[in-house]
């Protein structure tokens, strides 16, 4: 055995994980492709919601998640990856081609990479209380380092999110039972009206803390890279027992997201996206899963990824 390559378990295992990221309406818009230690991510066009996200900042803050994802799936599994973002400007679909190549897996990489199938998009009041000092450091930290590194008038917007949303026996989309949300007349935030979603009837204000994260420039690479900060923000979240989603309508209308610069971000950066993070109130049952496509719809063996003295399987040849 090649030591210094992942077999194919491995890889597929971290892309099962990878896959479980946040999408805009879990639309899921990426593919994968494979050969020994290199992965590509690339976004899928077929999915991309041109009502709801006009010009693909969602697509690219969610695919970045879910090239997050796969970084600590990666890594818990004792593999580095080595991520070359928009590597071909003839290509921009292509996302990221990822080499891995051996890691010696820590403690916090495994605590990591197990927060992913527990994290839930958490739309319900939160508790009143607070966060801890400790967790908003780790929150904050989270963000930086990976960043170091009028929509319900628009008949196509609603026809859009009616389709993705209130699907309860569907591999994509969110279903009806993990959209409860806070009733219009007391939440502070408004939330996407989804199909099929059950009003949130706990008592009290929200307490849930509200975290915009933004980013020097507004490129691709930005979006992406944001898409990137939002995972760690999300995952450190559920390591640390907090509930917690991502709230992209209030930018991706242009009016909104320049209040949002000048009044929250004093005109300086470029805001992506918003994170929602609090308790839950004592009691509060846990969320089902959202459902996710199958592997075999969006991972792809391919020969030609394959460097120079790296042997193409037997499996592969001939394809």
């Amino acid at each position: 055995m090649d030591h210094s390559m992942p077999d194919a378990y491995t890889v597929r295992a971290a892309i099962a994980l990878a896959v479980r990221a946040p999408s805009v309406h879990n639309s899921q818009p990426w593919g994968w492709r494979l050969a020994g230690r290199t992965v590509e991510l690339r976004t899928d066009p077929r999915r991309h919601l041109r009502n709801t996200d006009p010009d693909g900042r969602d697509l690219l803050v969610s695919c970045g998640c879910a090239l997050h994802h796969f970084t600590v799936a990666a890594a818990a599994t004792g593999w580095t990856a080595q991520v070359h973002r928009l590597p071909d400007p003839a290509e921009p679909g292509l996302l990221a081609r990822i080499d891995l190549v051996p890691h010696d897996t820590r403690d916090g990489d495994i605590a990591l990479a197990a927060a992913i199938p527990r994290r839930r998009s958490d739309r319900r009041r939160f508790a009143g209380r607070p966060l801890l000092v400790r967790d908003e450091v780790f929150l904050r930290k989270s963000a930086a380092v990976e960043a170091g590194r009028l929509h319900r008038a628009d008949p196509g917007y609603a026809i859009e999110l009616a389709a993705w949303s209130g699907r309860n026996y569907a591999t994509d989309g969110v279903p009806a039972q993990n959209t409860i949300q806070s009733h219009p007349a007391v939440r502070e935030l408004r939330v996407r009206d989804f199909a099929g979603a059950r009003p949130d009837d706990t008592e009290g204000r929200d307490g849930a803390a509200l975290t915009v994260l933004s980013t020097a420039g507004d490129s691709a690479l930005d979006r992406l890279r944001a898409g990137e900060a939002a995972s760690a923000v999300l995952l450190t979240a559920t390591r640390l027992n907090l509930a917690s989603c991502v709230y992209t309508e209030p930018l991706e209308l242009i009016c909104t997201r320049g209040l949002i610069r000048d009044c929250v971000l004093d005109g300086h950066g470029e805001p992506q996206l918003v994170v929602r993070i609090g308790y839950l109130p004592e009691g509060a049952a846990p969320l089902p899963a959202t459902p996710r496509r199958p592997l075999g719809e969006v991972v792809r063996p391919v020969a030609h990824l394959y460097g120079v003295g790296l042997p193409v399987p037997a499996r592969l040849r001939g394809r």
